[in-house]
């Protein structure tokens, strides 16, 4: 049995110097932009402890509700984070989801902000179910966001870190309940309530 390192994630926001002023504009860049800008802007909420209304669970589908694209807006929070395993694959859903919309009346601009991500070491170790459940406790939300969230997509598998480890040491049932957490209902806070009750 491997020991579990506990990391964590450091975002550092760039403005990529791409703006949306209408919707053709808006698909185009979507089309066109890095990962890393696609990434801020799908998982921004969820970083930052959901800081937008509860009703959107990501940058673009705000914008499009603020300018007039409802059931747009709807469908692009519809789109499922934890389901997906590639930012790839994301970004080809929203296409899909913007195939045949025309739109270049001005809208509010949307400005494109790409993540400068740095992932480093806490410094805990965990050898065992107990040191685990230990680091758990202690750990950072963006420990947790890394584990849950970005590792997934890092390694293009939908398990998470901490039910990939749990697994390996025998405890199955845990790490299902792990991996079904809904992180977008959540904020970070909760969930890592939710996983100390899990593993006690």
């Amino acid at each position: 049995m491997s020991a579990f390192v506990f990391r964590s994630e450091l975002w550092t926001a760039q403005y990529t110097g791409v703006v949306a002023r209408n919707l053709s504009e808006f698909r185009s860049a979507i089309a066109t932009c890095d990962e890393d800008t696609i990434y801020y802007h799908l998982y921004r909420n969820m970083f930052e402890y959901h800081f937008l209304p509860t009703d959107y669970g990501n940058s673009f589908a705000y914008w499009l509700s603020e300018n007039g694209y409802p059931v747009l807006a709807e469908r692009f929070s519809a789109i499922d984070l934890m389901d997906c395993t590639s930012i790839e694959q994301v970004r080809q859903s929203m296409l899909r989801i913007l195939d045949g919309e025309e739109g270049t009346h001005e809208c509010k601009p949307f400005y494109f902000i790409r993540s400068v991500r740095a992932v480093i070491d806490t410094g805990y170790v965990a050898e065992d179910l107990d040191g685990f459940r230990e680091g758990v406790k202690k750990a950072g939300v963006h420990t947790l966001f890394y584990h849950l969230v970005t590792s997934r997509l890092r390694r293009g598998k939908p398990m998470n870190d901490f039910s990939d480890w749990l697994i390996s040491i025998g405890e199955e049932e845990r790490a299902k309940k792990i991996q079904t957490l809904d992180l977008i209902a959540y904020d970070l806070y909760t969930v890592r309530e939710k996983i100390g009750e899990i593993l006690r």
